[in-house]
């Protein structure tokens, strides 16, 4: 059976990230304006080109440029947008007549086969979007569009607020005398093991929240305790958590 043909339209950080995820069972081709000197990427000399050549394209430009490239497909194509703010019912509205819109939003992970995507759509353009993403992310249909400011605000924000967060824990190493670099690397490993652990633990069902791991972690007295006043006392947990509403509420704000 021949290999259908994934045209990416815009190639910034996120649409790059999907390219090079790719697996070897599709065929890629790209279109940017601002061409990366990169011979790992197939571009065509023109959008048209992409469009023409391609079963499904992935719009990956900036949202102010999605409804251009919408009026330049003129047959009939599975859609996928990864364009923040723009809403399914505008995408539907914009595109050729018989096309299969799904817009989603994926997380810069996904580069490493680590991402999570949460998509809305036609539902006969769900099996292409498991197709091309579950093998790169945790996939996440959604019944309710509006979800998809949710899952901005959480995975797609997320990976900036923990690498705040392995900052800050590297930070406290270098204050008790590490230097910067190892205080980084143990972090950064202290995080994807902990990550890891807490997966590993609620697939098994041996916890059902991080809480249970949390308290064994902690014992009376000791310096996990101690560290977890501080944290307390300076309202870490509210701090994340109201990062995550308002980096939800950006999100509808941008439709």
């Amino acid at each position: 059976m021949d290999k259908l043909t994934v045209g990416f339209l815009g190639l910034g950080n996120m649409g790059t990230a999907i390219y090079q995820a790719l697996n070897d069972e599709f065929d890629k081709l790209a279109f940017d304006i601002h061409k990366k000197n990169d011979s790992s990427i197939n571009y065509t000399d023109t959008i048209q080109e992409c469009i023409s050549q391609s079963d499904i394209l992935i719009l990956a430009v900036k949202p102010n440029q999605i409804e251009d490239i919408l009026s330049r497909i003129q047959s009939p194509k599975t859609i996928i947008s990864i364009a923040a703010g723009i809403p399914y019912s505008f995408l539907k509205d914009k595109a050729s007549i018989g096309s299969k819109i799904i817009r989603t939003m994926p997380n810069l992970p996904i580069i490493y086969g680590k991402g999570v995507l949460a998509y809305f759509g036609d539902k006969e353009g769900y099996s292409i979007v498991e197709k091309i993403f579950a093998p790169i992310a945790l996939t996440l249909s959604l019944d309710k569009e509006n979800l998809i400011d949710a899952i901005t605000g959480l995975s797609g924000s997320g990976p900036a607020f923990v690498f705040s967060f392995i900052h800050a824990l590297a930070e406290g190493g270098v204050k008790s005398g590490l230097t910067y670099s190892q205080s980084l690397e143990v972090a950064v490993e202290t995080v994807i093991g902990s990550a890891e652990y807490l997966k590993k633990e609620l697939q098994s069902k041996s916890a059902n929240h991080p809480m249970e791991l949390r308290n064994r972690v902690t014992s009376p007295g000791g310096t996990t305790i101690y560290g977890l006043a501080e944290w307390e006392k300076n309202s870490v947990n509210s701090g994340i958590m109201e990062s995550v509403y308002q980096a939800y509420l950006r999100s509808k704000n941008l439709a």
